[in-house]
């Protein structure tokens, strides 16, 4: 089982699996992108985010999907995936964090429902890691309770205007979610 999932074009792209050998092409299609756009004038740094993204990417069932809005010059990495285990719910909002993911204070977390998802968790959190300017990051994790599985769709930790950002954007692709054999 999967998830199968809708996404904005012009907010996220999917990353290509490791064996596809479409890295560059990828890469080409990123720049492009911004090439002629309002965000021209940073299209190296924007490329060398999404080469940087792809070391990042997941394998194994998991959809990596790269977070590069058309109105904003912001990028960050969204993970989608199921697992086979079920997470004990009466650990609270830590259950649904990474693994090693210690928050600097009570994460926020509000519950939701999709067409899959009778109950979910929305998780954000500011972490105990601080990026190299010493500037806090923050954390965001949908935590999807099924049927002898977990789902989860989690963004790397980032800046956290950014992952505030990523939040308005990656709530419709948890509400797109569905699964497919």
């Amino acid at each position: 089982m999967r998830f199968e999932i809708s996404y904005d074009e012009r907010v996220w792209a999917i990353m290509p699996e490791p064996d596809a050998a479409a890295d560059d092409l990828w890469i080409a299609e990123q720049r492009m992108r911004f090439a002629d756009g309002p965000f021209g004038a940073h299209v190296d740094a924007l490329e060398g985010a999404a080469r940087e993204a792809l070391g990042r990417r997941r394998t194994g069932g998991i959809t990596s999907l790269f977070f590069r809005p058309d109105a904003v010059p912001a990028t960050g990495v969204l993970h989608v995936g199921l697992v086979d285990r079920r997470v004990d719910e009466r650990e609270g909002a830590l259950a649904w964090l990474p693994p090693g993911t210690t928050p600097r204070i009570d994460p926020a977390v509000a519950t939701f429902s999709t067409a899959v998802v009778p109950r979910g968790r929305r998780v954000a959190y500011v972490s105990d890691r601080d990026d190299a300017d010493g500037a806090p990051l923050a954390g965001l994790v949908y935590g999807l309770p099924l049927d002898g599985l977990t789902g989860y769709v989690f963004a790397e930790e980032a800046h956290s205007d950014v992952i505030g950002l990523m939040q308005t954007h990656a709530d419709a692709i948890v509400g797109s979610l569905r699964l497919v054999a």
